[in-house]
């Protein structure tokens, strides 16, 4: 481990030097530095994995109208999982760009380094209009903890540790118009038309709603959806759905979600969410955290609801409970969290995952170590 402890001290040096110099008129470079220790919980035993991750991200604006961005994410995976699940390298090396834009520098037996390019961009802007073509996430979604309407970037709640969630290579044309109004267009690029990923989005507000119709391609398959961000009374009231056609009508699928949400005085937060899914395939919950997911992965159930309350309770400490329930076999998912901030650009999570079924009960803690810069 000597070598990934080295990497470690590099990779904090970089991200000082960093913050110190990387400031100028016209680009910036931030990111942050975490360890994430991760513990399986068994009834016969405990296995434990670590992870290193580090994030860089560049920005350059040299004027009003071009900018251009690149992320670079880094990863050291090392623990009992990588020790042993043969050909660990190719299971994280997952996803559905259309550049290979990752390498893996270490792949050892107890050891695995993983470093990509999850963003790389250029923009133009010119007043109301903006074109942004290269690696990008194109976020439609509205609801906190399923999103119908991302069709682009699809992602897992459980997958709480990469917080920018995937982008894609994509070419995107936006109109802004007024008060959260305007439209989209944007393009995935593939080498298989069949499969293509191409949809417009507009957006407007009628009384205090803000409304969007989502339409085109995803995959090769016709997909029609909309949404709403609004209000009941002093709830926040948001809902998406997509649906996503087939040859055969009757055949066709449909994803839709719906959640509220209320803040108290106290600064007590309170989300609650349904899901319905009728392209579930009742596989297991944590399969959806690994690559080349679409919105028919959000869940493996056609049912699922979601509660989540979170807290203040210290101006350093945050924390809160989440819990998902599947009532088509009683599943439950139990998501405890807690944050503290030691210092400026420190923080430390303590993170649990229960998963509660018939078949299968698996528990994961997690404590991360986070420093920004």
């Amino acid at each position: 481990m000597r070598s990934g402890r080295q990497l470690l001290l590099a990779i904090i040096f970089l991200s000082i030097f960093s913050s110190l110099h990387g400031q100028d008129k016209n680009w910036s470079l931030r990111g942050y530095v975490k360890d994430l220790a991760s513990f399986n919980l068994t009834d016969s035993a405990i296995y434990g994995d670590n992870l290193v991750h580090n994030r860089l991200n560049f920005r350059w604006f040299p004027n009003e109208t071009f900018s251009a961005r690149v992320e670079l994410r880094t990863r050291l995976f090392s623990g009992y999982t990588v020790n042993n699940l043969s050909n660990y390298s190719s299971f994280i090396d997952q996803n559905d760009d259309y550049f290979d834009l990752s390498v893996i520098p270490i792949d050892r037996s107890n050891m695995v380094l993983h470093t990509m390019l999850d963003r790389a961009s250029v923009s133009w802007k010119k007043n109301d209009w903006q074109l942004t073509v290269g690696r990008q996430r194109i976020n439609w979604g509205i609801n906190l903890a399923w999103n119908p309407n991302d069709i682009f970037n699809a992602y897992s709640f459980v997958d709480f540790d990469y917080e920018e969630r995937p982008g894609s290579d994509a070419i995107r044309f936006q109109k802004f118009k007024g008060y959260a109004g305007g439209y989209e267009i944007a393009v995935k690029m593939t080498d298989d038309i069949s499969n293509i990923t191409a949809a417009g989005l507009y957006k407007w507000n009628i009384s205090n709603y803000d409304l969007q119709i989502v339409g085109g391609l995803m995959k090769g398959l016709p997909v029609l959806g909309g949404g709403w961000a609004g209000s009941i009374n002093l709830f926040g009231f948001k809902g998406e759905f997509t649906t996503i056609f087939k040859d055969d009508f009757l055949a066709s699928e449909m994803v839709g979600s719906l959640s509220l949400d209320y803040a108290f005085p106290s600064s007590l937060y309170l989300n609650a969410g349904f899901l319905y899914n009728s392209a579930s395939n009742s596989a297991n919950l944590f399969q959806a955290s690994t690559a080349n997911l679409d919105i028919r992965s959000l869940s493996p159930y056609e049912y699922s609801t979601f509660f989540q309350a979170s807290y203040p309770f210290h101006p350093l400490i945050n924390g809160g409970f989440s819990t998902i329930y599947f009532p088509t076999d009683s599943s439950v998912l139990l998501n405890p969290f807690l944050t503290y901030s030691i210092v400026n650009n420190l923080d430390v999570d303590a993170v649990g995952q229960i998963f509660l079924s018939k078949t299968d009960s698996p528990t994961f803690a997690f404590v991360r170590l986070k420093f920004s810069f």
